[in-house]
């Protein structure tokens, strides 16, 4: 390893307050990056919790699990203008095509620096630079402050190689903010650590009844010797609040810490199958690299938004 680097995107509405469609359609995109840090740690929660019977032996208990696993990732970094950058985009508009509409809360936005086969060229622009490291905390409390339901968060953790094409993402995660800390002493009052937990998952409110269930029977195989990547599933059983508009699909390899492939396709354009009186699409994705497994997954995604995510799936080419 060369060196590891934190990065940490926000994406939210350009403006908070702006109440036309126009909030809904440009984007803002946060980036911060520390090139160094104190302390990465990332805990896996699985609550299990004792339920002792009448018993004489321990072994004769049970235990019960009534939660959800839980991840937290938590670093700490020193803020200075050599140790850290703090870059934007703005006016990010979604485009929707044949293929499917680009979501700039996808990972598969964050990176672009040129013109991709969706959406607009975009470069990140750098914040106002500053020798004031209290002013440089206060830039970074301010940008990533979550403000809205609608604010989303990825973490990245990356290996820096001598060339950017060969850095390797070594954790990925999306989920939010839970805090941030800041602290300095007396001895270097002009030096600020800052402590951030992040918590891995989808934030979810009481408006998010409106979006699809989960896709069901998601089955996955080789389609052809080109091996294209054949989908059958079954669609959600509850649609939400409008009709599903597209479904897209989310793949890994195996022994990957990042999901990067992601391809949409729009509900119109999903050719049926009717095998047993029941109600299937069937689709075909263009090739993967062979001999290689990997992990598939599927989401709905209607007016209101996508929707959970199906049963992850394994499938070997």
């Amino acid at each position: 390893m060369t060196g590891i680097e934190i990065q940490l995107y926000k994406v939210h509405p350009e403006l908070y307050t702006k109440t036309t469609d126009e909030a809904e359609d440009k984007h803002r995109i946060d980036k911060f990056v520390a090139k160094t840090f104190e302390s990465i740690g990332i805990d896996l929660n699985t609550p299990i919790s004792p339920m002792p019977l009448p018993e004489d032996r321990s072994t004769e208990n049970i235990l019960v699990k009534m939660e959800g696993n839980s991840q937290q990732v938590r670093f700490s970094c020193r803020f200075d203008g050599d140790l850290v950058e703090l870059s934007y985009v703005e006016d990010i508009i979604e485009v929707l095509t044949q293929a499917g509409q680009l979501n700039v809360d996808n990972r598969s936005a964050l990176d672009i620096t040129a013109t991709p086969s969706l959406g607009s060229t975009y470069t990140y622009i750098p914040e106002t630079t500053t020798t004031d490291n209290i002013s440089l905390v206060q830039l970074f409390l301010n940008n990533f402050e979550s403000r809205s339901i609608t604010d989303s968060f990825v973490l990245r953790i990356v290996d820096k190689a001598a060339l950017p094409a060969n850095d390797k993402i070594l954790f990925t995660g999306e989920g939010s903010i839970q805090s941030i800390s800041t602290s300095t002493d007396s001895a270097s009052p002009v030096v600020w650590n800052v402590n951030v937990d992040f918590l891995i998952g989808k934030v979810i409110s009481i408006y998010d009844a409106d979006v699809p269930e989960e896709v069901t029977g998601l089955e996955v195989s080789r389609g052809d010797a080109s091996g294209k990547i054949m989908f059958r599933w079954s669609p959600p059983a509850r649609e939400g609040g409008s009709a599903v508009i597209k479904y897209t699909f989310v793949w890994q390899k195996t022994l990957e810490g990042v999901w990067n492939g992601e391809n949409s396709i729009l509900a119109s354009a999903c050719p049926a199958t009717v095998p047993s009186n029941e109600t299937k699409f069937l689709y075909q994705l263009s090739a993967l690299p062979t001999g290689q497994d990997y992990k598939v997954y599927m989401i709905a995604e209607n007016t209101s938004g996508a929707g959970a995510i199906s049963q992850v799936v394994r499938v070997t080419l």
